[in-house]
C-alpha cells in the first residue's frame, strides 16, 4: 500500500512515514518469494525446469491426437491407446524412470497446446519443418518418411504424378507437411481439402470428394494398400523427418530426449517397434537406426 493511499485514509503524515521506514529495514523482505527476480515461491523460475519436475512427479505428459489415425498413435477395437509412437513414448518414459500421461487433443493443435504447457512434450508423426522450428525446438529425428500419392484403382494410369492432378482436388491431414508439398508444387487452396484426421482423405477419395490423397507413405500403406479400389503410386518423393517436440526454454528435456533417442537407435529399440509395425525399411538408417544384432 503507497503512502498516498494512506493520507486519502486519513491516517497521519508520521505514521505513514514511520510505516514506509519500517518496510524498508533489512533491506526489504519479500515475503514468499524467489531471490530470482520476485516471482512467488511456488511459481517456476523463468523458463522452468520441466525435466526436474518431471523426474520429481514421476510423470511426463506428452501431446498426441488418439484420433489422427494410424499406425501413429489410435484407439483399437478394445478401446486402448495404441501406436507405433505410443511404444516409443513408453520406452523414452521407462528410460527416464516416469510414467507417460497422454493428452489428447486435434493433431493440427498439437504444439500450441504445448507452448500454452498444457503437456511437456509432442510426438505424434510431427514432420521438422522451418515454420515450426520458430516455435518449438527439435529432437534428433527418430522417423524418416516420404510422401505418397494414393488415386483409385479406375483412374491409376491417369495419374501417376503431381503434375497429372493439377486442377484437381488432393486429400490431406490439416496441417501436415502434405500440405506445404502441394502449395509449392502450385496447388491453391481451394484444391487442397484438409482433413481431421488420416483416414477420412482415403473415404472422400473413394466416394469421388477429392480425386487423390496425399499423405506419409506410411499412412498411405496403412489405409489405402489392402483396398482393391485403391491404388497407392509406387514413387514416393519429398522426405522429411519425424522429431519429438519441446518448448524453446526445456533444453535440459530436449538434451535428456536426444540422449535416449541415441541409446533406443543403437541398442535396437526403436528398429524392433518399427518391425513390429511394418515401417521400418534401409532408408531408416540415415536417421541412426540400428538393428539388434
Amino acid at each position: 500500500m503507497s503512502t498516498s493511499r494512506f493520507l486519502q485514509g486519513g491516517v497521519s503524515f508520521f505514521l505513514a512515514s514511520l510505516i514506509l521506514l519500517l518496510c524498508g529495514c533489512g533491506g526489504g523482505a519479500k515475503p514468499n518469494t524467489q531471490a530470482d527476480g520476485g516471482k512467488p515461491a511456488d511459481a517456476p523460475a523463468a523458463g522452468g525446469d520441466t525435466l526436474a519436475r518431471i523426474k520429481s512427479t514421476k510423470v511426463i505428459k506428452w501431446g498426441a491426437d488418439k484420433e489422427g489415425g494410424a499406425p501413429f498413435v489410435y484407439v483399437d477395437k478394445t478401446d486402448k491407446v495404441v501406436g507405433f509412437e505410443s511404444e516409443i513414448m513408453e520406452k523414452l518414459a521407462a528410460h527416464m524412470g516416469v510414467k507417460p500421461e497422454l493428452v489428447s487433443t486435434t493433431w493440427d493443435g498439437l504444439l500450441d497446446n504445448m507452448v500454452a504447457k498444457r503437456t511437456d512434450m509432442v510426438m505424434n508423426g510431427i514432420e521438422v519443418n522451418e515454420e515450426r522450428a520458430k516455435v518449438v525446438s527439435f529432437s534428433a529425428p527418430y522417423y524418416l518418411y516420404e510422401q505418397q500419392l494414393t488415386v483409385r484403382a479406375e483412374d491409376k494410369d491417369k495419374y501417376k504424378t503431381l503434375e497429372d492432378l493439377k486442377g484437381k482436388k488432393i486429400g490431406t491431414l490439416n496441417g501436415a507437411e502434405a500440405n506445404n508439398v502441394l502449395t509449392k508444387a502450385g496447388f491453391t487452396q481451394d484444391q487442397i481439402v484438409g482433413h481431421a484426421d488420416s483416414l477420412t482423405p482415403y473415404d472422400n477419395l473413394l466416394v469421388k470428394r477429392v480425386d487423390a490423397v496425399l499423405q506419409e507413405s506410411i499412412i498411405a500403406a496403412h489405409y489405402a494398400a489392402s483396398n482393391p479400389k485403391l491404388f497407392n503410386v509406387p514413387q514416393t518423393f519429398s522426405p522429411g523427418k519425424y522429431a519429438v517436440a519441446v518448448r524453446k526454454e526445456d533444453k535440459a528435456l530436449l538434451e535428456e530426449v536426444n540422449r535416449i533417442l541415441d541409446v533406443m537407435k543403437e541398442n535396437g529399440e526403436l528398429a524392433e517397434i518399427y518391425k513390429k509395425w511394418n515401417i521400418m525399411n534401409d532408408k531408416q538408417q540415415e536417421v541412426g537406426i540400428k538393428e539388434k544384432k
